[in-house]
């Protein structure tokens, strides 16, 4: 080990120490296969997470043409797994950070699905060009109560951003917004999945309950972490 090797393995223990996150000092992530980077502006992909990206590649597998919705993708992580998993999906990503969108989009041309994805930066569906519909809304929305966050973990709490997490007082401040609009973009027989918090599913499940038929899956843990709702065909 070089001198220079040497130090710049002393500061990344020291940074480790200081509670900065192993993937910031990586630079990337795994997530379902693909080589995820990672900074300050978006949410470290969480293994749960590829449990909600699963379900929504394998749902997308059944359309000849999936027209699919990540709402709130951050990283882009959901995005590009669906993307490869699926070659025939189309995908349209939002979020209402552009710093955000611009890590996104170097994830996609990393991980060759660019042209598979369109990235929207905006508040949520006001983003989306008028008239689309989608078979799949699939979103990992904020779900952090805000009185919890400064008893998260110092690796969450001071390098995620605070956006993707504070889901207002109770934590369904983001399923309260996707539930309100969400019908106008799905095409009938449409389908959302939600990834909820610990605790949460009986309550967004209520949330979408107009929508149709309801389904809550386990994650590994057996906690009940991906809430799917299906609209009813007209």
């Amino acid at each position: 080990m070089t001198v220079r090797q040497a130090a710049r393995w002393r500061e990344l223990v020291e940074k480790r120490a200081h509670h900065v996150p192993l993937q910031h000092l990586l630079g990337t992530a795994d997530f379902c296969g693909c080589v995820i980077h990672v900074n300050q502006d978006v949410l470290i992909p969480r293994p749960e997470t590829e449990l909600l990206a699963e379900a929504a590649w394998q749902f997308s597998g059944k359309w000849p043409a999936p027209a699919v919705l990540d709402y709130g993708t951050g990283s882009g992580c959901i995005a590009i797994a669906i993307a490869k998993n699926c070659p025939q999906v189309e995908i349209t990503a939002v979020d209402i950070s552009s710093d955000a969108l611009n890590t996104a989009r170097a994830n996609a041309a990393k991980n060759e699905v660019s042209a598979q994805i369109s990235f929207f930066s905006g508040n949520g569906f006001a983003a989306l060009p008028d008239g689309k519909k989608f078979h799949l809304i699939v979103s990992n929305p904020p779900y952090i109560p805000t009185s919890e966050i400064e008893t998260l973990q110092p690796e969450i709490r001071d390098h995620d951003p605070r956006a993707a997490l504070d889901g207002g007082p109770d934590g369904l401040a983001g399923f309260r917004a996707i539930a309100a609009e969400a019908k106008d973009w799905l095409l009938p027989g449409g389908t959302l999945m939600l990834e909820v918090g610990d605790g949460q599913a009986a309550a967004v499940a209520e949330l979408f309950q107009p929508f149709g038929a309801i389904e809550i899956l386990p994650d590994l843990n057996n906690v009940q972490r991906i809430v799917v709702a299906t609209m009813a065909d007209p």
